[in-house]
C-alpha cells in the first residue's frame, strides 16, 4: 500500500515522542508477547528512525529503517531476536507499506480516497495492518474542522467500512474507539459487518452503545442480551426472537422500530446488486 504509517503532521520532538509511544502500544495490543521491554525498545527504535531521516525531503522512517535500528540495538546489548524483531521483520520483508526508494510517493491523505484493503489472504499481521491504517485515518480526522451542516444534515466526508469486524472488535484499538466517539462531528462514520451481534459487547469497550443504526440478518447463537440491546426490546421479546433470527431468510432483517409502541421491526432489505 502506498501508505506510510510514520507520516506525521509535524516532526517536532514532542509529536515524534507521542507517536512512537502510540505505535508501541498499538503493537502490544495486537501481539500479547510484546511486553514492557519490547515496547520500550520499539519506542526508542522509532525515535531513532525519525532522527535518521531528519532534515531530508521525506523526514519519516519506514519499517526497514526501524528493523535495522532495532537489530543494531539488540546486537549492542547482546540480546537474541524476540517477538518484536519477528514482527518488524515481517512488516519489512512482506513490504506491506510504502518504503524509501519506492517509485510512487506515499499518499498525503487517505481520508479523501476510496480504498479497498483486502487482508484475508495474509498469513500474518492482518490485525496490525488494519490497526495502522485506522490510526492514520484518525490522525487525519483530528486535524479536520467540523464538517458543514446543510438543512440540518451533517455532511459525510469518509465512511470506514470494516467487514468481518469480529476479527478486530476484540483488539484494543484506541484509534477505532476514538473515531467512533469523535467522528460524527467531523463527518467520518464507521460501518461494521460481523458474524454475530454478540461481537459488539467487549469487556473493555461496548461498541453496541455507540451504534446509531443496527440491523440483524440471519445468524445462529445470538444471545438474548445482544438482541435486547440492539433492538431495545424487552428481555422476553429478545428470548422469543432468538429462534426467529436463526431462521430468517436471505435479506430479511430485524431492526429497532421508530414507532414507540413497537418493540422491533422486521422487513425485507433490497439487495445492492439489484439496484446498481
Amino acid at each position: 500500500m502506498p501508505i506510510n504509517p510514520f507520516v506525521l503532521p509535524a516532526y517536532d520532538e514532542q509529536t515524534i515522542n507521542i507517536s512512537a509511544r502510540e505505535k508501541a502500544e498499538s503493537f502490544a495490543s495486537i501481539n500479547s508477547r510484546l511486553g514492557v521491554v519490547q515496547k520500550g525498545a520499539l519506542t526508542e527504535a522509532i525515535r531513532a528512525g525519525y532522527a535518521k531521516r531528519a532534515g531530508s525531503v521525506a523526514p519519516y522512517p519506514d519499517f526497514q529503517d526501524i528493523l535495522e535500528i532495532a537489530n543494531l540495538m539488540y546486537e549492542e546489548a547482546d540480546k537474541k531476536d524476540d517477538s518484536l524483531i519477528e514482527v518488524l521483520r515481517d512488516l519489512s520483508n512482506f513490504e506491506l507499506f510504502w518504503k524509501h526508494g519506492d517509485e510512487v510517493a506515499p499518499m498525503d491523505r487517505i481520508s479523501n480516497r476510496t480504498l479497498l484493503i483486502d487482508v484475508h489472504a495474509m498469513p500474518v499481521l492482518k490485525e496490525l495492518v488494519a490497526y495502522l491504517v485506522i490510526e492514520r485515518l484518525y490522525k487525519e480526522m483530528a486535524l479536520l474542522p467540523d464538517s458543514p451542516v446543510e438543512d440540518g444534515k451533517r455532511t459525510l466526508r469518509t465512511i470506514l467500512v470494516i467487514d468481518e469486524a469480529h476479527n478486530y472488535l476484540s483488539q484494543k484499538n484506541m484509534f477505532l474507539q476514538r473515531i467512533i466517539r469523535e467522528g460524527r462531528s467531523k463527518g467520518i462514520v464507521v460501518f461494521f459487518a460481523s458474524q454475530s451481534p454478540n461481537d459488539y459487547q467487549q469487556k473493555f469497550f461496548n461498541f453496541q452503545e455507540l451504534l446509531e443504526f443496527a440491523y440483524i440478518f440471519q445468524c445462529d447463537g445470538v444471545s438474548a442480551n445482544s438482541v435486547q440491546d440492539i433492538l431495545g426490546c424487552s428481555s422476553k421479546t429478545a428470548r422469543d426472537l432468538q429462534t426467529e433470527i436463526a431462521r430468517l431468510e436471505p435479506f430479511q432483517v430485524m431492526s429497532r422500530s421508530q414507532v414507540k409502541t413497537e418493540e422491533f421491526v422486521k422487513f425485507e432489505a433490497e439487495a445492492f446488486y439489484k439496484n446498481y
